[in-house]
């Protein structure tokens, strides 16, 4: 297996051939020819490749490995004995016992006879939902511990100045009022249902079979939340980022219905006022045929800066304009008065986790097909805290 400095060596070799495409044509003054889009095409699939190679050992690293994983602590090692029953045992016995008594140990059982997954579990599920997620990739992440209405306090300060003060003062200082308002989050409920043959359970590695269950259950979670939280209009679901009246406001419409500029990527960029457009969790958004549309991009004669940039650099994330980006392909490709792109400080946009994934076990219902079911369930709501935080880029009609 290659390390991510050879992928990252690899990758500099396929940027450089589709650069000095580019810049043959610029250089005369013309388009790409066929020829040269189709030797453009084929490095950037080579280039895709390679980046999903280098994502896929980003997201190993940030699994434990059993060789390096420290010494469980005794509530881990009883969760790791719960997972183990749990994805086992057969209907009745001994074993479903032993696994009531590990629970009260743990105190994740839940009243309704559902169970916490162990953080472990969590974890496996969650490199799957950031992997078929972008927006739960950008976004924060707010995990409560209890379910119904939460509100969240917001404010834009931005204009904010406080006053100066003469000396000697005769009068005392007049405190500033804040306008605060609130979001209300609300707790929408996901659920999906998956059946293990009982030979499975038994014949296969424990270890495997919750593998498998967390990449099951994360790809498909990643998916459902992925698309609400970008175009889920709050009605059963969350409110996602495009969302005509919760979402982010219009930072820039373009000039053309089916193009984008360089400068219109800028303009989007400069109506996000500074004080967003500063921090670590700024970053573009939009999905893949837009990346690909803008790393053939030119902005003109006289520009040689490139607009989409590759990281050469092992842990530095590739950019567009000096702005790191991330993918979403439930984003709109571009097409008349589509939300093609947005950009600003992505910890702006909230996704509330009610106590995390929970499973309940069903022993009956599909044993006459010799498989025990699972239902996944999880209760999830999203909001953009701030409009002027995030904004979009949006095609002329």
């Amino acid at each position: 297996m290659r390390t991510e400095k050879q992928i990252l060596e690899l990758r500099a070799g396929v940027y450089a051939t589709m650069q000095d495409l580019l810049n043959r044509a610029k250089n005369e003054n013309r388009a790409m020819t066929a020829d040269e889009m189709q030797q453009f095409d084929r490095a950037d699939n080579d280039f895709k490749a390679l980046t999903a190679e280098r994502d896929a050992i980003q997201r190993m690293a940030t699994m434990i490995e059993p060789n390096n994983e420290p010494a469980p602590t005794p509530v881990q090692t009883a969760e790791r004995s719960i997972m183990q029953d749990y994805f086992r045992q057969l209907i009745s016995g001994p074993a479903m016992d032993r696994t009531q008594a590990l629970r009260a140990t743990t105190n994740r059982q839940q009243n309704n006879g559902s169970y916490v997954v162990p953080e472990e579990f969590m974890r496996q599920i969650e490199v799957f939902l950031k992997a078929f997620g972008g927006m739960f990739q950008a976004s924060y992440i707010h995990r409560s511990t209890r379910g119904g209405t939460m509100n969240w306090p917001t404010v834009d300060d931005t204009t904010a100045t406080g006053s100066w003060q003469a000396e000697p003062r005769t009068a005392g200082i007049t405190p500033r009022a804040f306008s605060f308002n609130r979001k209300q989050f609300a707790d929408y409920l996901w659920t999906d249902v998956l059946a293990l043959s009982w030979e499975f359970m038994q014949d296969e590695d424990v270890n495997f079979v919750s593998s498998v269950m967390a990449e099951l259950v994360g790809t498909s979670f990643g998916r459902a939340l992925n698309k609400a939280l970008t175009d889920g209009n709050g009605s059963g679901k969350p409110t996602g980022i495009l969302d005509a009246t919760g979402g982010a406001g219009t930072g820039k419409t373009t000039a053309g219905s089916t193009a984008i500029t360089k400068a219109e990527l800028i303009d989007l960029v400069h109506s996000v006022d500074p004080a967003y457009r500063t921090g670590p969790n700024t970053a573009f958004m939009f999905n893949d045929a837009t990346l690909g549309y803008l790393k053939k991009l030119d902005f003109g004669t006289t520009d040689t800066v490139p607009l989409w940039m590759p990281s050469f650099r092992e842990g530095e994330p590739d950019r567009v304009l000096g702005f790191r980006y991330v993918v979403n392909q439930d984003f709109p490709s571009i097409a008349a008065s589509a939300k093609t792109a947005a950009f600003g400080d992505w910890s702006k946009y909230v996704v509330r986790m009610v106590q995390d994934f929970s499973l309940i076990r069903l022993n009956e219902r599909y044993a006459d097909e010799l498989a025990t079911g699972f239902v996944a369930y999880a209760r999830v709501d999203g909001k953009l805290l701030n409009s002027s935080a995030i904004k979009l880029l949006v095609q002329k009609s």
